[in-house]
This record gives C-alpha cells, sequence and structure tokens, in this order.
C-alpha cells in the first residue's frame, strides 16, 4: 500500500530526477575520487600505477555488468535488477570506504562500477518503455543536462569532501547516495516493462540480440555518436588538469570555477535540445548541427594550440561552446541507439552504455599518450573523437533522402 501511495507518475519531475540520478552515478563514482588519488596511494602504500587502477577497473566493472544487466531485465524485468543494482554499488561502496589494502579497493571498485552499470543501464531501459518519439526525446534531454553534468562538478564535490574528512568518506558518501536510491527505487519506481522476454537469457537470443543491436545501421551509427561525442568531452575531463594547472598554471580554485562554466554549458545545450524539440524541430537536423559544432569548436581549440595563442581566455569560450555542442548531441544519440527496439530495450541500452565506457576509457589514454607538456594534447584528443563522431554521423545514422515521389506521398 505504502509504494503504491509513493508511485511516481514517469511524467512528474521527480522520476526525471531519479532516472537523472541513476545515470548520474558512474560520472560521480569516477570524478569524486580523482582529488584523492594520492591520498589513497600513501594511505594503502600503493604507486600512482596502482591507484590508477581504481578508475580503469571501475570502468571494467561498468562496461562488462551493463551486457548481463541489459538482458536479464529483458527477461525479469526493470524493477527488481534495478533495486539489485543499487543494492550492489552500496554495498560495494561501504567496502570500498573500508578496504585495508589496494588490491581489496581494486576488487570492491570494479563491483562499484558492475553496480553502476547496471544502474544505468537500466535507467535508460525505463525511459524506453515509457516514452516514445517526442516526448522521449525530451525527456532524454533533461536526464541527459544531468548525466552530462555530472563529471564536471564530481572533482569539485570530490574536494570539497576532503575537507571534512579524508578519501574514505568520498566512498561512504557514494553508498549513502546509493543506499538512498535503492530505497527511493524500492518505494516509488512501478515495473515498466511491456512483456517479459522468457527466451531473453537463453544463448542463442543472446546472440541474436547483440547481433541485432549491433548490425541495426542507424543505432549503432547513434551509439557510436553517443560514445565518441562522450569521449571528446572525456579528453577534456581527463586532459584539463595537465593543461590549464600544469602547462597555463590555474590555481585549483580557478580551475574548479573553469570546470562550472563547463558543467553550465552542457546542461544548457541538452535543455536547449528538449525545448527545440518541444517546438517541432527537426531532431535529425538538431543532431547534425551538435555533432558538426562539437567537431568545428575542438578543431578551433586545437588550431590555438598549433598557434601557441592556447591561454584560458581564449580557450573558455570554444569549450563551453563545445559542450553545449555535446548537450544536444547526448539525449538525441542515446534516443537513437534505442528507438527501434522496443522489444528488447535493456539490450539495446547495454550496448550504447558500453561503447560510451570504452570511449572514455580510451580517450583518458590517448590524453595521457599524446602529452608532451604542451596544451596540444587535450584539443588533438577531443578533435580525434568528435571527428570520429561526424563521420558515424554521415555513414550510419544520417537518414537517406528522400525522393520527391515520398516527400509528396508523406505529405498526403
Amino acid at each position: 500500500m505504502l509504494r503504491r501511495c509513493m508511485a511516481l507518475s514517469p511524467r512528474s519531475f521527480g522520476f526525471t530526477l531519479l532516472i537523472a540520478g541513476l545515470a548520474a552515478m558512474p560520472p560521480l563514482s569516477i570524478d569524486m575520487s580523482l582529488p584523492a588519488m594520492g591520498a589513497i596511494g600513501a594511505t594503502l602504500g600503493a604507486p600512482p600505477s596502482q591507484t590508477g587502477l581504481t578508475l580503469s577497473l571501475f570502468m571494467a566493472g561498468f562496461a562488462l555488468a551493463q551486457l548481463g544487466f541489459g538482458p536479464l531485465s529483458d527477461r525479469f524485468g526493470r524493477r527488481a535488477p534495478l533495486i539489485g543494482a543499487c543494492a550492489l554499488f552500496t554495498a560495494s561502496g561501504l567496502f570500498c570506504a573500508l578496504a585495508s589494502g589496494v588490491g581489496a579497493l581494486l576488487a570492491w571498485r570494479f563491483v562499484e562500477g558492475a553496480g553502476a552499470g547496471g544502474a544505468t543501464v537500466l535507467a535508460f531501459a525505463i525511459v524506453r518503455d515509457r516514452f516514445e518519439g517526442v516526448d522521449a526525446r525530451a525527456k532524454m534531454g533533461a536526464i541527459s543536462a544531468v548525466m552530462t553534468a555530472a563529471p564536471m562538478i564530481a572533482p569539485s564535490l570530490g574536494a570539497l569532501v576532503l575537507r571534512v574528512g579524508d578519501w574514505r568518506l568520498i566512498f561512504l558518501v557514494l553508498a549513502l547516495a546509493g543506499l538512498a536510491l535503492t530505497v527511493v527505487v524500492g518505494l516509488a519506481v512501478d515495473e515498466s516493462i511491456p512483456a517479459h522476454d522468457l527466451a531473453a537469457l537463453s544463448p542463442r537470443r543472446l546472440l541474436r540480440s547483440y547481433g541485432r543491436a549491433l548490425t541495426h545501421r542507424s543505432a549503432i551509427g547513434h551509439s557510436l555518436i553517443g560514445a565518441l561525442s562522450f569521449g571528446c568531452l572525456f579528453s577534456f575531463v581527463s586532459g584539463s588538469p595537465f593543461v590549464f594547472i600544469d602547462v597555463l598554471g590555474l590555481g585549483t580554485g580557478g580551475f574548479a570555477l573553469l570546470f562550472a562554466i563547463s558543467s553550465l554549458g552542457i546542461t544548457a545545450g541538452s535543455l536547449l535540445c528538449a525545448r527545440l524539440l518541444r517546438t517541432g524541430f527537426d531532431p535529425h537536423g538538431l543532431l547534425a548541427a551538435g555533432v558538426i559544432g562539437q567537431a568545428a569548436f575542438s578543431l578551433a581549440l586545437l588550431a590555438l594550440a598549433a598557434l601557441g595563442a592556447f591561454r584560458v581566455a581564449d580557450a573558455l569560450p570554444l569549450v563551453v561552446l563545445a559542450n553545449i555542442s555535446m548537450g544536444v548531441v547526448a539525449p538525441l544519440a542515446v534516443h537513437g541507439a534505442m528507438e527501434p527496439f522496443a522489444d528488447m530495450a535493456g539490450v539495446a541500452s547495454a550496448v550504447r552504455g558500453c561503447l560510451q565506457m570504452l570511449a572514455g576509457a580510451a580517450a583518458s589514454a590517448l590524453v595521457a599518450a599524446l602529452f608532451r607538456g604542451t596544451a596540444t594534447a587535450l584539443p588533438l584528443a577531443m578533435t580525434i573523437f568528435a571527428a570520429g563522431s561526424v563521420a558515424s554521423w554521415f555513414f550510419l545514422a544520417r537518414p537517406p533522402e528522400r525522393s520527391a515521389a515520398q516527400i509528396q506521398a508523406a505529405e498526403r
């Protein structure tokens, strides 16, 4: 009776906020720990090469878990696996806070990533279950405004927590957030799946489902657009401390402000996307504008670096514009990746999320490999990923041109 009274309407602001919170779990978990990396190594007696694995193993757990939680939810529904994923995230966060050695921390970070991956894939599957067309794209825009801003504000949140306690408190805060989400999901989320697929977990069905998701031209194109656009964003996230602090000499306070301004750009882009869609703007044209804009502004940043003119005052406006473009792209890419698969939204969401996390990991590695003590590595990596996003649009996601007869038939 209590759960029935507290159930959230899918069209309510509370529902949107809950789904956004679930989708924001991975970036918050990754980036809140960034300011504590040195302290973790000092406390546990681990070198940077080992403490850096706390990020890599979280990403690995996140990527792999989605591939399992997706079909699991197609078989048993969204609600029960989602509660399980949130509970797994909560318990592993607590064990991370209690870890006495780096080995235990690495193991529990992998499990924490798995819980976050399950929650994320199911959050987007629920949206696909509940909404279609313009409503789905608008809902994705509101969720993406939170999800894509999380990587920008998370390091500042982590630094704030470190002023109160040590690195263990960061993982405890994450565990408490996971507990709150577990309770809210248990009390306020109804089952959304239209029909259970009893054969979803059979090996033959899994191969066929993932084969469909990976070979559908438009869907995989949108998945790649979302992943590569996120790679462009994560190139900035992972490379900005090296460039703006080490190369340009920006202080920690100024760096935090730069991150905040950048996050506002992403949020503004997502909200702009939702508003334009509500007014009847063509989603395909809007997506094209977003991917081209992100590539153009990334290339402009690269030009500044090549000319030796990469300064905070000149680079920040271009970063904001690139992030606004990312905010426009993200919800449209998610919707396009999942729209063709009403019967297997879990699998489609898993493929999309796995590719996005792999792109983020590749972006971080690419920036580290390219960095040579100058500002060039950051915009170069951004441009590479943004160019890949444009190519994915042009060769895969772009709708085929219609003949005059087809246009006339559609108008009739």
